[in-house]
């Protein structure tokens, strides 16, 4: 620990000035306390003279130091270990959940390169190295990623996002998993999905009354009634109209329960 009797110094890291140690202060007391090394390194702003305290001199002056800042440095002392250990902690419980947002976000509709990219990852989520492989490994399993070569030819450098439209319903089917509830687009019944199949078919009139859309969807499914139209009105692929007794067919949302069906054994990890 260090004393700073005249002058001033400069916390830095990385040639960067975090802050100024001004005349009167104590440095590294957590470091003397937890017998850990300085979280930063110090210089001299200007001329300065300071005092080493060692673990026995701060024995000694902890014995004159009053009790109510003997309980102040404790407090500030377990303070800076619950940040520290908060810090290391991963951001996400689960690992392929968070790198299969990771790998959403990234997707620009090339290639990536694999080891940069799993770095940024870990950097970025503080995962476990050996999880983000085994997550990595099962996104491959379910054909997400394929693993391509490189421009000089290095096996596996590259990975190509086979269908990024599945990464975001993945996540989302992940976290219906983990809150013990189940998925929309899985929940559905036959002769719902195959009403949803039909109104993937539809490309030009895309708002109608009730009737009418229980009318269409009778084309194809012959026992299609108002509960459907109930039901894909609380999923959000109709949506009513304000002041009109019209729904419209929400396309994106009809489009995505269409990938999550299609998707659904690569989702599912069911291969």
């Amino acid at each position: 620990m260090l004393y700073v009797e005249e002058g001033e110094l400069e916390a830095f890291d990385n040639e960067d000035i975090l802050y100024n140690i001004p005349q009167g202060s104590l440095i590294g007391v957590s470091s003397v306390m937890e017998g850990s090394a300085f979280a930063y390194s110090v210089r001299a702003g200007k001329p300065s003279t300071i005092i080493k305290i060692g673990p026995s001199s701060m024995a000694q002056v902890l014995k004159q130091v009053p009790p109510w800042m003997l309980a102040t440095i404790n407090s500030l002392s377990q303070k800076a270990k619950q940040q520290k250990a908060a810090a290391q902690q991963p951001l996400f419980s689960s690992t392929l959940e968070s790198l299969a947002l990771f790998l959403a976000v990234k997707a620009n509709g090339k290639p990536l390169d694999t080891e940069p990219t799993l770095q940024e990852y870990l950097w970025q989520s503080r995962a476990n190295a050996d999880k983000t492989n085994q997550a990595f490994k099962e996104l491959i399993r379910r054909k997400f990623v394929k693993l391509e070569a490189g421009e000089n030819g290095e096996q596996n450098a590259k990975m190509r996002l086979v269908k990024p439209k599945l990464f975001r319903i993945l996540v989302e089917y992940l976290q219906s998993e983990r809150r013990g509830e189940t998925y929309p687009a899985y929940g559905l019944s036959k002769r719902e999905r195959a009403c949803l199949e039909f109104l993937g078919l539809e490309n030009s009139l895309f708002t109608r009354t009730r009737d009418e859309w229980i009318q269409y969807l009778k084309i194809s499914c012959p026992d299609a009634d108002i509960i459907i139209v109930i039901k894909f009105l609380e999923l959000g692929i109709f949506s009513e109209i304000p002041e009109s007794p019209k729904l419209f067919l929400e396309t994106s949302v009809l489009d995505k329960y269409l990938n999550a069906i299609h998707g659904e054994h690569n989702i599912r990890g069911l291969l």
